[in-house]
């Protein structure tokens, strides 16, 4: 009887342990070309980070000294369904250190929402060739220095749906959720994290780093890093809208569509934008952002140009301060990084949130560089960025 019971443990053991094997889906093997991008029809077996398929990336962003892999991962999409996203992993060559590779889970600026404008599916032609240069060098220098390097496409840029631009909380499970993926292609990537990203993407890695207590408790975010980050965006919507200040009107129609992405039916477009914001409005779902800034379409004209007579930013101010990055808490460290120069992110806007977040007692650094502009800034920063990823792993 004894012996009878100790087998039935021991099969019971053994249903448990092929149950817990089979309860996480095995990566798959990846389509080739475009097919890459379009995951498998049935998404409800795979949890937030799981990676659904890899493969060498061409052309590798022009990084070096590391073996780089194009993924696509899941993620808990802007309507709480699970959805397929897309980004790369670069591993650094040679064997790990003790404990496993320290990761820099990168977020990038702006490129657009059309699926051509992610990062991994693009050519110089979408995007600033400046801005993609600049963007390369910092992530050769972690990588340099032995850091993995991970960086997402964000949801719905590159694969199916629709890109829930400056949508915070979207953007935040991309650059938390890629980091869960590296650490099922390699078992090597640690759990050490620091968040960055420019722009768009210093954004999106303010939102990480304070989403990852809940969302991704297994990492051990030790750092952030934000370059000239989009904050107080209802009161860049209000001036830009009233005239007080240029603000960029492409810039203006992404945040727009993105708003109506994550809030449908809640946006009144036809009573923020005139005739002619209408009539190109739809370009922003086509077109990246270089062809937006384009003369035949938004080009370089402040938002007064397409606005509607007395647009009212009352009438989006809840859903754009529900994206702001203004949090009441984000665990350790904060280096934020601003150019006085910068047309983009106006450096008042970046004070601001520094002074929001030193009144709550964040751990913050405030680097302001006299001169540089929206991109140049990641450059020159690059000593101080050094000093602050060093400090931050070493805690």
């Amino acid at each position: 009887m004894i012996r009878r019971f100790g087998s039935v443990l021991a099969g019971a053991a053994l249903l448990l342990s092929v149950a817990a094997c089979t309860s996480e889906e095995e990566p798959l093997a990846a389509p080739a070309d475009a097919a890459f991008y379009t995951p498998p029809t049935d998404l409800s077996t795979y949890t937030h980070g799981d990676l659904i398929w890899s493969r060498e990336l061409d052309g590798a962003m022009g990084l070096e000294q590391a073996d780089v892999q194009l993924v696509l991962y899941a993620q808990q999409g802007v309507k709480g369904d699970t959805v397929a996203t897309s980004g790369f992993v670069a591993i650094p060559d040679g064997p790990a250190p003790k404990g496993g590779w320290p990761v820099v889970t990168w977020a990038h600026g702006t490129t657009g929402i059309a699926d051509q404008c992610a990062p991994t599916r693009a050519d110089a032609s979408i995007a600033d060739p400046a801005a993609i240069g600049t963007s390369t060098t910092r992530l050769q220098r972690w990588i340099d220095t032995g850091h993995v390097v991970v960086a997402t496409d964000y949801e719905g840029l590159g694969t199916p749906g629709d890109h829930p631009y400056l949508i915070g909380a979207s953007q935040g499970r991309a650059v938390l959720d890629i980091v869960r993926a590296a650490r099922q292609l390699d078992p090597d990537v640690s759990e050490r994290v620091m968040t960055a990203g420019h722009s768009q993407g210093g954004h999106a890695a303010l939102w990480a780093s304070s989403m990852a207590p809940h969302y991704a408790r297994e990492l051990d975010v030790v750092g952030t890093l934000a370059f000239a980050p989009p904050s107080h965006m209802s009161l860049a919507a209000e001036v830009g809208l009233s005239g007080e200040v240029d603000v960029p009107a492409a810039l203006v129609a992404m945040i727009l569509r993105g708003l109506e992405v994550a809030y449908p039916g809640q946006i009144p477009i036809g009573e923020l934008l005139n005739e002619k914001g209408v009539a190109l409005y739809p370009r922003v779902s086509e077109d990246c952002l270089v062809d937006l800034l384009a003369e035949d379409r938004f080009g370089v004209a402040p938002m007064t140009r397409f606005a509607a007579r007395n647009a009212d930013a009352d009438l989006i101010r809840g859903q754009l301060d529900a994206n702001d990055p203004s949090f009441p808490e984000i665990r350790g460290p904060i280096l934020v990084v601003q150019g006085t120069a910068d047309s983009v992110v106006p450096q008042v806007l970046t004070d601001s949130l520094a002074k929001a977040y030193r009144a709550r007692g964040l751990d913050l650094t405030y680097r302001r560089y006299r001169g540089a502009e929206h991109t140049d800034v990641i450059d020159r920063s690059a000593k101080h960025v050094a000093a602050f990823t060093e400090s931050a792993f070493a805690g």
